[in-house]
């Protein structure tokens, strides 16, 4: 069954809450003078399992054009970078991920998923790397891309050459620390530095098309 059917607890967190879950089962049969401790901890771990792994629904505008936060984070950066992870210039907006947010990453634009390493030239300084491409219906090309320890990458589950709609999970964060979403030169930016921002729902810039 794939994750994105489990609305509010994304399967990452099972194993984890299972365990405490056992613990604190445990703790309310042995009988001693800390009984009461062992289960308050094992109570106080739980509850911060749950927000920690939290994967709620969210409400998505219906805009086309429009692209939505992937995360659930404060948006730490604005800017045209010639270092786009596709060929020429676009803006990178880069937002900071809330570890008390929602644990799964949505797509910030409906399309076709696109492998980022089956595109590069020998040499580029992207080979080996991951990341959602998507291509719109319009041919604007939409990337994002994550920033965090190695050990514990975002993963993804989704295939090549599938097509996602707008704010659809797409990914689990793990341990990421910072989301970058690279957009076309001419898009129209939404938010601010600053500003928080909710995955799926909150919209931070629009594709412009005449």
């Amino acid at each position: 069954m794939r994750p994105s059917q489990f609305p509010y607890l994304a399967v990452d967190g099972w194993p984890f809450i299972g365990v405490v879950v056992t613990l604190g089962i445990f703790a309310l049969s042995f009988e001693s003078a800390y009984q009461w401790h062992f289960f308050a901890v094992t109570a106080v771990v739980l509850a911060l399992l749950v927000l920690v792994f939290r994967d709620p629904e969210r409400d998505i505008p219906s805009l086309p054009l429009a692209i939505v936060a992937p995360v659930d984070g404060t948006v730490t950066d604005i800017s045209p970078t010639d270092r786009a992870h596709l060929d020429g210039e676009a803006i990178r907006v880069e937002i900071k991920l809330n570890r008390l947010g929602a644990y799964a990453a949505r797509s910030p634009t409906e399309g076709k998923v696109v492998s980022l390493n089956a595109q590069l030239s020998p040499g580029s300084r992207l080979h080996g790397e991951g990341g959602l491409w998507v291509r719109t219906h319009e041919d604007d090309d939409v990337v994002l891309m994550f920033r965090g320890p190695k050990f514990a990458r975002p993963v993804a589950f989704i295939r090549y050459g599938e097509r996602i709609g707008q704010g659809q999970r797409c990914a689990f964060t793990r341990l990421a620390t910072h989301a970058e979403v690279y957009l076309p030169l001419n898009s129209r930016i939404e938010i601010a530095a600053g500003d928080r921002v909710k995955a799926g729902s909150d919209i931070i810039a629009t594709l412009v098309h005449k």
